[in-house]
């Protein structure tokens, strides 16, 4: 027979007690919050592309700052310039992140409105990989989407928490095919043809951005 300890019991009463507090286990709890928090992202984007009172300009604005706001640029930056941002100094980091931005949520925005008209997003699933590291999966349907077949979509966000705690997006899957790899890939290719010139690689970013 197992001996029990008065301290043992009182370990136990506190764990249940926390337990019964939370209601959920902090993974689900996790990403319970993540998949909320990319529904309500998601329904905020689409009332902005779809809301017919706003001018194009104001349109794209909005959604650029909401896009702004919901994904962590810096970070998805700082990955797909990947193993070249060692040696780039404090300046070139800022612009690099600054054309990165302009050109990441032009091209997100564009996607996003050429979907919006016909489209809709169902949020299906979410599954905490870590405590802060959630996947959050989605299909998309309707008339604009890319799918050759007519078949939703499935697309996936990878949720994470900023520097102030608060879940932010870092990447988007359209099938097996991760966003942020896919630029750094890219960039990766890029520079290796331009003598890892990062300078260079900012300037294409900024002419891919205005050619949007």
């Amino acid at each position: 027979m197992c001996a029990v300890t008065a301290r043992g019991v009182a370990r136990f009463s506190v764990a249940c007690a926390v337990a019964l507090l939370c209601g959920v286990p902090a993974a689900h709890a996790d990403a319970t919050s993540a998949k909320t928090f990319v529904q309500q992202s998601v329904d905020k984007e689409f009332a902005i592309l779809k809301d017919t009172s706003l001018v194009q300009q104001e349109r794209e604005t909005r959604s650029r700052a909401l896009l702004g706001s919901i994904i962590d640029i810096k970070r998805v930056a700082m990955f797909a310039l990947g193993p070249y941002a060692r040696d780039a100094s404090d300046i070139q980091i800022a612009d690099f992140v600054s054309a990165f931005s302009d050109y990441f949520l032009n091209m997100f925005h564009s996607d996003l409105d050429q979907s919006s008209g016909g489209g809709t997003v169902a949020i299906t699933g979410a599954t905490a990989r870590a405590a802060d590291d959630v996947i959050v999966t989605a299909s998309v349907a309707g008339a604009n989407t890319r799918s050759a077949t007519g078949a939703p979509m499935n697309l996936a966000f990878r949720v994470r928490k900023n520097a102030a705690g608060n879940d932010t997006i870092v990447d988007v899957l359209l099938g097996a095919i991760s966003m942020a790899v896919t630029q750094r890939d890219d960039f990766s290719s890029y520079l290796q043809q331009h003598s890892g010139n990062i300078d260079e690689l900012s300037a294409e970013l900024e002419k891919r951005a205005a050619a949007k």
